[in-house]
């Protein structure tokens, strides 16, 4: 299979996935987008074209797919067709998401300390303490909604761990906002001129207004508490050696939120939901949460050592990639497995489909955390194998912290709470809300509360 960058069109065009009027294959990709990309995949080979409505992408996927994002150079794809607009709206030209090139390495080198691993250890506990608080305040026979739940506790982990501010009162307008943005600006699923009405306009106002509190309580002097991520961008120039301006400040202080809210707390429901259908692994997390929570959360390299919460944290990230598309514009016209892409069109790697086949992952459908433990060790067989955080120059800047934000999280709620499906027989539906997650049927019952 080759992969060049080219300067004619000589090869053809990538096959098409054929649709429906008007909708063309909205549906597969809204509804069952991991497995449409899959069965797409085995019949038409590692490219191919789908229509998403009025969207057109050329999807790429397999090994050699992701490792040509991994080593594919700064200038021949970029995210700012795809993300720039959401720079845009919120004025703010040094948006992370999108910047290539020096610009994009220069910004992450600014926030690595604040989205690391090490940055986020002071919290641990914090984290687990609200994530008791949460359960605690449920009572036994209610039902949750989990997706609703687990963004509210999210939300909040995120807004005192990486912003030193809860963000409770502003949650509402926050998962507005980012949502409408993702599904308006990025997915191109709802028509532009929501963001011209009252309701946006809105959460947009409150949600500028919870990031100046932040940006102001983090510039008073003697202000004290750990440093974090809003720390590191008062203190930082950005690729010029000037200071950044404020909407700039403004955008990066609610990033953490743009990049947890949906897909933490989705990683998070499908998680449980996994538990729940393997009581065996629930139990056995049970016990370790038990024995090894008891006296506060052990430090984010000790966690790991708790195999199977460990084991089962890897397998959910394998089995519901949430980060298992990787949206980019072609910057320049290029050729990959006897298929042609000219520069303009929008791409989508598919760097999760690898987890989907049985070379690298026998049964990959099934939900098995035996994978991760000697001697298998199946996340571990190179390069673009395991890729649940896409590949690349724009590798998640939070993947570390991701996981220990689950194993923490859930964790803590299985010691808090113990848990069931409301419906014994319910088979989850994952939906395309803009990133994948469960559907908002999911739901659990508590049947008893722990260690109160």
């Amino acid at each position: 299979m080759t992969i060049t960058e080219s300067i004619n069109n000589l090869n053809p065009a990538p096959p098409r996935v054929a649709g429906l009027p008007v909708l063309g294959n909205a549906l597969d990709f809204l509804n069952r987008p991991m497995e449409f990309f899959v069965e797409s995949y085995h019949k038409y080979g590692p490219i191919f074209r789908i229509q998403v409505l009025n969207q057109k992408f050329v999807i790429l996927g397999g090994l050699e797919a992701n490792r040509f994002l991994a080593k594919a150079p700064d200038e021949m794809f970029s995210s700012k067709p795809l993300f720039g607009g959401f720079a845009e709206e919120m004025n703010a030209p040094s948006s992370i998401v999108a910047l290539d090139g020096e610009q994009h390495r220069h910004m992450r080198k600014v926030m690595q300390r604040g989205y690391s691993k090490s940055g986020l250890s002071p919290h641990l506990n914090n984290m687990a303490q609200i994530t008791y608080q949460t359960a605690h305040a449920w009572k036994p026979g209610e039902i949750i909604f989990a997706r609703d739940a687990f963004q509210r506790l999210v939300t909040e982990q995120l807004g005192t761990a990486l912003a030193n501010h809860s963000a409770s009162e502003y949650f509402e307008s926050i998962r507005y906002y980012l949502g409408t943005l993702l599904a308006v600006l990025v997915m191109k699923t709802q028509p532009r001129i929501i963001l011209s009405m009252p309701r946006f306009k809105n959460a947009r106002q409150k949600v500028m207004e919870f990031a100046q509190i932040v940006l102001e309580e983090h510039r008073q002097p003697g202000s004290e508490h750990d440093p974090d991520l809003v720390d590191d961008l008062l203190a930082a120039v950005d690729w010029n050696g000037d200071p950044f301006k404020e909407n700039d400040l403004l955008a990066a202080t609610i990033g953490p939120f743009f990049a947890g809210m949906d897909t933490v707390a989705n990683t998070m429901g499908f998680m449980m939901y996994a538990l729940l259908k393997h009581p065996e692994v629930y139990n056995a997390i049970e016990k370790e949460v038990d024995e090894h929570f008891a006296d506060g959360i052990p430090s984010y390299q000790e966690l790991p050592k708790l195999q199977t919460l460990y084991a089962a944290t890897i397998e959910t990230l394998r089995r519901y990639p949430v980060a298992g598309f990787s949206p980019r514009g072609a910057m320049q016209s290029f050729d990959f497995a006897g298929h042609h892409v000219n520069a303009g069109e929008n791409v989508i790697f598919v760097n999760g489909l690898t987890h989907f086949l049985p070379e690298y992952f026998p049964d990959p459908w099934n939900f098995d955390i035996q994978r991760y433990i000697p001697p298998r060790r199946e996340h571990k067989q190179g390069q673009g194998v395991f890729a649940p955080y896409t590949l690349g120059s724009h590798t998640c800047l939070g993947a570390g912290i991701a996981e220990v934000q689950l194993m923490v999280s859930v964790g803590a709620l299985i010691r808090a709470a113990r848990l069931e499906l409301e419906r014994p027989g319910y088979e989850l539906k994952v939906r395309q809300m803009p990133i994948p997650g469960p559907d908002f049927n999911f739901k659990l019952r508590v049947t008893e509360l722990r260690n109160m």
